[in-house]
């Protein structure tokens, strides 16, 4: 059975080891987890590459991290990533930071949040009517919350599907419907208490299965073979 390849954005970070600091670029294992999950064959595209590098996937995540601003070579990196991948019709999905740099990238802002740092308990999130994440995941839903920055303002690409109590912005879908991109606050990788968030399935599954089928239509690149 073939697997369609989701391309997960990587980005540098420093591991201490006993000889010294060692830069690494790379991601959180559990997308790589969450891809290979749904079905699809996950691959590390690293920072500076993954522009150049769009041509191989069938789909894109933009993994969480750091606020945006506080890293501004990977913001920069990231935000042609964002533009790049609607006009390649790019499945993308944009996890926590990866949502605020979908919104940064066509002209939407940012805030700051306060109290949506709640990693065992998570929080409630209501629905919009007619939306993606509704379809995916009913009306309400507790999710992760893990998150400082959230967005102010969608721009005019986007609009709010998903909110808290509080109204906070927790979920981007674009304006175009023939764009297949989807952001969410939360982290939908999560898999493991204390940190577990019981969206990812519907979430991934998504993903893999827009990968799946723009792979089916993609020429002269067969998709990579393997099993389920």
């Amino acid at each position: 059975m073939t697997r369609p390849v989701v391309g997960i954005v990587g980005y540098h970070h420093e591991v201490p080891r006993p000889f010294g600091t060692l830069p690494v670029s790379g991601a959180p294992t559990s997308y790589a987890e969450a891809v290979r999950a749904a079905g699809g064959l996950p691959v590390l595209l690293p920072l500076e590459d993954a522009l150049a590098l769009l041509g191989i996937v069938d789909a894109v995540v933009l993994t969480g991290g750091a606020d945006v601003g506080a890293d501004p070579a990977r913001d920069r990196a990231e935000l042609h990533v964002a533009r790049a991948v609607v006009g390649a019709d790019l499945p993308t999905l944009g996890v926590c930071r990866g949502l605020q740099v979908l919104a940064v990238a066509h002209g939407g802002t940012l805030r700051g949040v306060p109290g949506h740092l709640l990693p065992e308990e998570g929080h409630r999130v209501r629905t919009a009517p007619g939306s993606l994440v509704r379809r995916l995941l009913g009306a309400p839903v507790r999710t992760s919350a893990l998150h400082q920055q959230a967005v102010d303002e969608p721009g005019p690409c986007w609009h709010a599907t998903a909110w808290t109590g509080d109204d906070t912005v927790e979920a981007l879908e674009p304006t175009d419907p023939s764009w297949p991109v989807l952001g969410v606050q939360w982290h939908p990788e999560l898999v493991r208490q204390p940190f577990r968030d019981g969206t990812g399935p519907a979430i991934f599954g998504w993903l893999v299965s827009g990968a799946a089928a723009r792979g089916r239509r993609r020429d002269g690149r067969p998709l990579v073979a393997g099993r389920r």
